[in-house]
């Protein structure tokens, strides 16, 4: 991918990113910073949550994490657990050359499949191209209700700090993955869900989200869909992001049933907790050390 997808799907709100991300689950809080090239990491931390922190009591946590990482500046990421998101992709017979009337098809055509306001709701998108069947051009879709966007913002205002950029984790963990021209299953193992997405010839073809399942059942749905749907013959390589000694059994379960042997994310030498924030910040993996 000749650029990172959060860029893509960004790019209509600001052309600069942040130098420092910050992420948030339901388990941990993550902070992690780049130097101004984006070639080395500056600093990260990753502190425990108590059970059941809310968004608005963690206030003491993000600025002891931001004190811990070193964070310097007046801008942030904001990555966000994936369910504060809907991804969608839709496809449009004729799309619009500028993007304010993009949007205006795209909020009218998930007026009635989204459960949450469309008109007020925060929307980013990226047109990636003609369709399989040639009949229309497809976009990738995330869209989050305004008063989840604005909680966030409001956490770090509070700290004095601009959440430049609000994104879903694997969106933001996708920028540290370069799709090659096979086909690729990229899979993100978080606190509450797992994601799995579908690349075919470097493009992102199918997006699901579930919980509560086992690595294996979130995965298997999503093959069956690559191959009746996508028209998919051989997935080449199984990604994971969220590799750990919890996740051998699953993924060893998923080599001898499927036949595909997950590999870690890159950079291998930096810890999987701290990826989405450093794709939130763009880092550049050629000189990771």
């Amino acid at each position: 991918m000749d650029k990172g997808l959060l860029e893509r799907v960004t790019e209509v709100f600001k052309p600069q990113l942040p130098l420092w991300a910050c992420e948030l689950t339901s388990h941990h809080l993550i902070v992690a910073g780049v130097n101004p090239r984006r070639t080395q990491i500056t600093d990260k931390w990753a502190i425990d949550l108590p059970p059941g922190t809310e968004i608005a009591s963690a206030r003491s946590n993000v600025r002891e994490a931001l004190k811990q990482a070193g964070f310097k500046g007046s801008e942030i990421v904001v990555v966000v657990p994936d369910e504060t998101a809907r991804i969608a992709f839709l496809t449009s017979e004729r799309l619009s050359k500028t993007k304010v009337d993009q949007e205006t098809f795209i909020r009218w055509k998930l007026k009635k499949t989204v459960p949450f306001d469309v008109d007020t709701a925060q929307v980013a998108f990226r047109v990636l191209g003609p369709n399989r069947s040639g009949s229309g051009v497809d976009i990738l879709v995330a869209l989050s209700p305004r008063s989840v966007v604005e909680e966030y913002e409001t956490l770090f205002d509070s700290l004095g700090v601009h959440a430049g950029i609000v994104l879903p984790s694997t969106l933001a963990a996708l920028n540290l993955f370069t799709a090659p021209a096979d086909d690729v299953l990229f899979v993100k193992v978080a606190p509450d869900c797992i994601t799995t997405t579908v690349f075919q010839n470097r493009r992102l073809q199918f997006y699901r989200r579930v919980t509560d399942l086992p690595v294996y059942d979130a995965v298997y749905p999503t093959i069956m869909y690559y191959q009746d749907k996508l028209g998919g013959q051989s997935l080449e390589r199984l990604v994971v992001c969220g590799y750990d000694s919890d996740l051998r059994e699953s993924l060893e379960l998923i080599r001898i049933k499927l036949g595909l042997t997950a590999e870690r994310m890159e950079p291998k030498s930096v810890d999987d907790i701290y990826k989405p924030a450093l794709g939130a910040v763009h880092m550049k993996l050629e000189n990771t050390l």
